[in-house]
């Protein structure tokens, strides 16, 4: 951060009283239209989403900042090269000798647009209403400098998210490479054997070597302030005021979306969800990281082959104790999970890895955001 920009930035907020105009006066908001072409082209076209194709044909070739008309009203979009936008989303022709284009768009993302919406069912906005925003305007130079700081702030965040995207492909790269195997070897009818290109691994069901079971909590029990983990059906954790198990454990969703994709490992005290599962590994020579690691790679093909579809897929507590695992010898291992732990803490942990650097900058983002954005109204 260039913390001299934002000494001058703080020091004309605290001493200055900035004049606000509607946006009619410094901007004329313009509709999109249907376009029909379906040649491909080097020009985006919008709508209310974002990019949905790209065309031979633009409509504006001017910075502009785009605002949904329809549909997801807080996603706004600063363009900077020649574009074309459908009648979901509107474009600004703007004045550039009184508003810096990119300082509007940073401005706007501080607005809830969603709270002008009068539509009532689909969220929409008039172009009556947006002319009536009111919008701050410093001085060019000092509306310059805001946007080099955000500009910086959000360069940031997206190398750290770019990172964060190249470590989980990394991860998921050496996670299946270990847990892959060449060939195949049968022993006998009672015992399997399974050969990759530097291990032995013996076939053992899930059942023989784990507790398996469901919680018995509902997601209504949830409270925010909660002080114990509460796993449900979903990646996100979840808190309540009571617990159900204090043990280490693998946990898993049993039906919806998330079957066989969600996983969970947990030491300590946390309620669950009643179509949750835990799996406690009670052979004490099984690592259970390593079960964890191996059920991300191989138990989605699995449950694709068993599961019970009904207005969802589920799965069963017998599909679960009936799930093969190859398993080597525990020194093997700890060796795996000695390579892949520090690549899962990187690319998953609140506390010090990426994602944790990620939500920092993003609440420093918001911090400045408001420091900056906060005018003193000259009435």
């Amino acid at each position: 951060m260039d913390y001299h920009n934002e000494d001058i930035v703080l020091k004309f907020i605290d001493n200055n009283v900035v004049d606000f105009v509607q946006l009619s006066e410094v901007a004329k908001i313009s509709y999109g239209l249907p376009q029909n072409c379906s040649s491909q082209g080097e020009f985006p076209v919008y709508g209310s989403g974002g990019i949905i194709r790209y065309s031979n044909q633009y409509i504006y070739d001017m910075e502009s900042v785009l605002i949904p008309r329809k549909g997801s009203l807080d996603k706004i979009f600063y363009v900077n090269v020649p574009f074309w936008t459908i009648d979901t989303i509107f474009y600004t022709k703007i004045d550039i000798k009184l508003l810096n284009p990119k300082f509007f768009y940073y401005y706007l993302q501080t607005q809830r647009l969603e709270k002008f919406n009068l539509a009532g069912g689909v969220p929409t906005l008039t172009k009556t209403i947006l002319d009536k925003i009111l919008i701050p305007i410093p001085p060019l130079h000092i509306q310059a400098l805001i946007v080099n700081i955000f500009d910086k702030f959000t360069e940031l965040i997206s190398v750290l998210s770019q990172e964060l995207k190249t470590r989980k492909i990394q991860f998921e790269y050496y996670r299946d490479s270990l847990l892959s195997f060449d060939s195949i070897n049968f022993i006998d009818n009672r015992k399997r054997v399974i050969q990759n290109n530097f291990q032995t691994f013996q076939w053992l069901k899930l059942g023989d070597i784990a507790e398996i079971g469901a919680g018995s909590s509902n997601a209504n029990e949830e409270h925010k302030n909660g002080i114990y983990p509460f796993f449900v059906r979903s990646q996100d954790m979840r808190y309540k005021n009571s617990y159900e198990f204090d043990e280490t454990a693998i946990i898993t969703s049993g039906d919806g979306v998330g079957v066989g994709k969600i996983f969970h490992y947990f030491k300590g005290k946390y309620a669950l969800h009643q179509k949750a599962y835990r799996i406690k590994i009670t052979n004490t020579e099984i690592n259970p990281k390593f079960i964890f690691y191996y059920m991300q790679t191989n138990f989605l093909h699995y449950i694709n082959m068993t599961a019970v579809h009904a207005s969802v897929k589920s799965i069963r507590k017998p599909m679960l104790e009936m799930y093969s695992i190859a398993i080597p010898t525990i020194k093997e291992q700890d060796f795996i999970v000695s390579i892949l732990d520090p690549f899962f803490i990187l690319i998953n942990d609140m506390n010090e890895g990426l994602p944790a650097e990620i939500n920092a900058r993003l609440k420093q983002y918001e911090y400045y955001r408001h420091q900056f954005l906060n005018f003193n109204l000259n009435t």
